[in-house]
C-alpha cells in the first residue's frame, strides 16, 4: 500500500538523507585519516629501517671535510619529521679546529627530498669567510709546467711573533712544489704542531677544467677544492662510525685508503645527481680516475699549534702563501 506523500513524510526523507550523507562523509574521513595515519608509519619505518638520515649525515659531512679546509660537522645531528613528501631535514654543527679544541663557526641544515635536484645543504655562519678562510696556489702550472708563485697575507709571521705565546692558532699555506703526503708530513714532523687537511691535485686542467679558477699569470688557484683530511670510515648501516682527525706518519696511509674507499661508494652506490647537485662533489669519478692512476699529490696544508712553534715554519722553504686563521687562548698538550 502506497503511503500518501505529505509534508511530515517530506521532512522525513530529507532527515535520514542528511544524516545517511554525514555518516558517509564522516566514514571517509576516517577512512583518510587511516590511510595517512598507515603511510606515515609507513614512511617512517622504512626510512628508519634504511637508516636514510644517517646515510645522508655521513656523506654531507664527508663533502664538507673533502671540499672545506680544517671545517667539519660534529657528531650527531638533529633530525626533524620526515614530511608526507618523503622530505627529510637535519642539522649539525659546524666546527673548526683550532689547537687541540673544536670551535663550533656554524651549523648546516640540510634538506634531503625524493629527487636529489631539489635537495640543499646550505651552511649557516656568523660570516661569510668561516667556509671560505684559505686559498692555494698551485707550484706548477698543470698545462705547461711552468713554475708559479703564490700570494699570502702580509705580515703574518710578524703577527705570529707579537701573538702571546699562551695562544695557539691555525695557519695555511701552499709548498713550493708538489709532494707526497707522506713527504709533507714527513717534512713538518720536526715541529710540534698538528696537520689537519691538505689540498690536493686531482687532475684540474689535465683531465678536466674546474668549475671556478684564477691567476694572474704567475699564479693558478682553483676555487672548488678538493683535500685530503684525517678520514671517515662508517658501517654498513651508516650507524657505527671510525674517524681519524689528523694526519699524521701513523695514520697517513690509512687517510688515503680512506679517503679512496669512500669515493669508491659514492661512484658505484650513487647517482651523479647524488654525489654532484647534493653533495656539490663535482667531477668525482675524473678525481678517482686520476688519483688511482697517479697517487695522491698535495701542495699545501692547514696546520694548527702554539703560535711559536707555527713561527717556525718561516724557516721552512718550502712554505709559501701563508695566511693566518682562527686564533684561540692556550690549549696544547704535550705528546
Amino acid at each position: 500500500m502506497m503511503t500518501e506523500w505529505n509534508e511530515a513524510l517530506e521532512k522525513k526523507i530529507l532527515k535520514k538523507s542528511r544524516f545517511v550523507l554525514t555518516v558517509r562523509i564522516l566514514r571517509i574521513l576516517m577512512i583518510g585519516v587511516l590511510l595517512y595515519g598507515a603511510y606515515m608509519i609507513a614512511l617512517a619505518f622504512i626510512t628508519d629501517g634504511l637508516h636514510v638520515a644517517e646515510e645522508n649525515d655521513y656523506y654531507t659531512k664527508l663533502a664538507l671535510d673533502w671540499t672545506v679546509p680544517n671545517v667539519r660537522g660534529a657528531f650527531g645531528f638533529e633530525e626533524e619529521e620526515i614530511s608526507p613528501l618523503g622530505t627529510s631535514a637535519f642539522s649539525y654543527p659546524l666546527v673548526r679546529t683550532v689547537g687541540k679544541k673544536e670551535m663550533v663557526v656554524g651549523e648546516a641544515q640540510v634538506t634531503k627530498r625524493l629527487a636529489n635536484s631539489l635537495s640543499s645543504i646550505e651552511y649557516q655562519t656568523p660570516s661569510r669567510d668561516e667556509l671560505d678562510r684559505f686559498f692555494f696556489f698551485y707550484p706548477q702550472d698543470p698545462r705547461n709546467g711552468n713554475s708559479l708563485k703564490a700570494y699570502g697575507q702580509p705580515d703574518v709571521w710578524n703577527t705570529l711573533d707579537k701573538l702571546h705565546e699562551g695562544t695557539v692558532a691555525e695557519v695555511a699555506f701552499s709548498t713550493d712544489r708538489f709532494m707526497t703526503p707522506e713527504e709533507l708530513v714527513a717534512q713538518l714532523e720536526p715541529y710540534d704542531i698538528d696537520v689537519l687537511w691538505m689540498p690536493l691535485h686531482t687532475g684540474e686542467f689535465e683531465t678536466f677544467t674546474p668549475d671556478g679558477w684564477g691567476g694572474g699569470g704567475d699564479d693558478l688557484s682553483v676555487n672548488t677544492l678538493f683535500g685530503l683530511t684525517g678520514g671517515q670510515s662508517v658501517s654498513d648501516d651508516f650507524r657505527s662510525f671510525s674517524s681519524i682527525y689528523r694526519l699524521d706518519s701513523e695514520t697517513i696511509q690509512d687517510s688515503q685508503q680512506m679517503m679512496m674507499a669512500n669515493m669508491e661508494t659514492l661512484l658505484e652506490e650513487k647517482s651523479a645527481s647524488y654525489y654532484e647537485r647534493f653533495l656539490g662533489l663535482s667531477y668525482l669519478n675524473e678525481r678517482y680516475e686520476y688519483m688511482e692512476e697517479n697517487g695522491f699529490m698535495v701542495y699545501g696544508a692547514v696546520v694548527t699549534g702554539p703560535v711559536k712553534e707555527l713561527l717556525k715554519l718561516e724557516e721552512e722553504a718550502m712554505v709559501a702563501g701563508e695566511q693566518l686563521g682562527q686564533v684561540e687562548l692556550w690549549n696544547w698538550e704535550e705528546e
